[in-house]
């Protein structure tokens, strides 16, 4: 059996890092944390998303390829903050057909043998409280999100979820808005609850 490997979805500033070192805290599971200070093309792809989206999803496809090629090697459980298939869904958003074309080739040849995630959680939140996450976290890269980008982010995600539970994927979808799950600890309880099913019996609480 394949070893526990959890992944937290979801729209910009939903909670998924946060999440991610909770859970690989509670189920002493290794915990996958998602490259993204360190992509030299971000601060540009947002201030012209049409400009450098290649660039950045590319960036982002290559290092997430490492870093699950990294942790197949473990032998412990894995939640990991990202799932590798985000890229064709921000790059959908943002490329144009043929760019998205030659994208999705180079993301198939990739990903073809790659140990894929076996349990996904995704995250939502009202428009107003994933911008106010956003803010707090304060990316200076970050302050020229639009909305249309976040609302069609969350509608993608949303599409991506329903997909998967049609296929009996080990899928959860959680709604975050009136949930304080860093900071109020029964809101963090209450999410557990909500993910045993998934997971079995690995929550020691």
């Amino acid at each position: 059996m394949n070893k526990p490997f959890i992944a937290i979805e979801g729209p910009i500033g939903v909670g998924k890092s946060s999440l991610a070192r909770m859970l690989s805290q509670t189920l002493g599971y290794y915990e996958e944390k998602e490259i993204v200070d360190e992509n030299p093309f971000l601060s540009d792809f947002y201030d012209d998303i049409e400009k450098w989206s290649f660039q950045t999803e590319m960036f982002f496809l290559c290092n997430r390829y490492k870093q699950i090629q990294d942790i197949e090697a473990l032998e412990q459980g894995v939640v990991s903050d990202y799932h590798i298939h985000k890229n064709k869904i921000f790059a959908n958003n943002t490329l144009d057909s043929k760019e998205f074309d030659k994208f999705s080739r180079i993301y198939d040849i990739l990903t073809e043998d790659l140990e894929m995630p076996n349990m996904i959680i995704f995250l939502d939140a009202d428009l107003d409280v994933l911008k106010t996450r956003i803010a707090k976290r304060n990316r200076d890269f970050e302050h020229t999100i639009e909305d249309d980008y976040l609302l069609k982010l969350k509608q993608d995600y949303k599409a991506y979820y329903e997909s998967l539970k049609n296929e009996g994927a080990n899928v959860i979808r959680i709604d975050t808005t009136e949930k304080d799950f860093v900071n109020n600890s029964d809101d963090y309880k209450e999410i557990l609850e909500l993910i045993k099913p998934m997971i079995g019996d690995n929550i020691d609480e």
